[in-house]
């Protein structure tokens, strides 16, 4: 499997997958529910309780990444952070649902569940669903290569997983001027300056245009532009890099500015960038279409 269909996958399985999973899980081991309003109604309850609690708890803590980005703390404080916030929002949610079931099935009583802030029921729920919450997010943070809610991406997290090698190739440094990048070591084969076309930003990954094949790393946008020369090329677009030696032509039309690469790849430029892309294709000699 590609690198990027494996990461779309991962992604699926973390916001669609996990929650799917708590609901089936819990909605089949709930006897009580189950005589009351049926496996389909059992596995409705917990539905509503598994999806809309989880995606709100990735907002919550997403939220705190980016408000504490000035300090940078740990991922498990983010994670923390983003869970209390979360099962407190959930809370009047959580208590209409359950009032919902309770008037909806005559044999049903859930009234006990319902929890009030800070209760010894809240408590409960927020250790039982924390320790589900830290779980999920450490085994597709170390085992599956989705390090969310960090800042920096680990040393030793190649090709979609976390890897206690640290590199897949031994580079070609004689091929590239002055110090080897470091991503093209986590490259499963060779990559010169010649090959390279472009590199996208992918969330936590990099995508790497290739003239012969593409792939996909675990690593900041931002480092790996930094380790290469700028004499090789130049940042195009907030998650484009491309090499001055691929690009075909210049399409420098109002609503429609991007470059032509000798792959037959169209990269966009965004507006800070165009008059600096102008300058660059006027002296190296590449063709502008306007």
């Amino acid at each position: 499997m590609e690198r990027a269909q494996r990461l779309s996958v991962i992604h699926l399985a973390y916001f669609l997958g996990v929650p799917l999973v708590i609901a089936v899980y819990a909605g089949l081991n709930n006897w009580e529910i189950r005589h009351a309003a049926g496996t389909v109604g059992s596995l409705a309850f917990y539905a509503a309780h598994a999806f809309l609690p989880w995606w709100i708890t990735c907002l919550s803590t997403t939220l705190f990444k980016h408000l504490l980005a000035t300090w940078k703390p740990a991922w498990p404080l983010l994670l923390l952070l983003g869970h209390l916030l979360g099962a407190s929002l959930v809370l009047p949610y959580s208590n209409w649902l359950i009032g919902v079931y309770d008037a909806s099935f005559a044999d049903m009583s859930l009234s006990h569940p319902a929890t009030a802030f800070l209760s010894t029921d809240f408590w409960v729920y927020l250790l039982r669903a924390g320790v589900i919450w830290f779980g999920v997010n450490f085994l597709f943070d170390r085992f599956l290569g989705l390090p969310l809610y960090r800042y920096e991406i680990p040393r030793g997290y190649e090709n979609g997983h976390a890897s206690d090698s640290a590199s897949s190739i031994e580079p070609d440094s004689a091929a590239w001027p002055g110090m080897t990048p470091a991503f093209v070591a986590r490259l499963p084969q060779a990559l010169t300056p010649d090959d390279l076309i472009a590199i996208k930003a992918e969330q936590h990954y990099i995508k790497i245009f290739g003239k012969q094949k593409n792939h996909m790393v675990l690593y900041r946008f931002s480092d790996a532009i930094n380790e290469l020369s700028p004499e090789l090329g130049k940042q195009v677009h907030r998650s484009f890099w491309v090499n001055t030696a691929a690009i075909e032509n210049v399409h420098a039309r109002a609503k429609d500015f991007y470059l032509l690469m000798r792959n037959g790849e169209k990269i966009p430029v965004s507006g800070p960038y165009q008059g600096m892309v102008r300058d660059l294709a006027r002296s190296n000699n590449i063709e502008i279409k306007s």
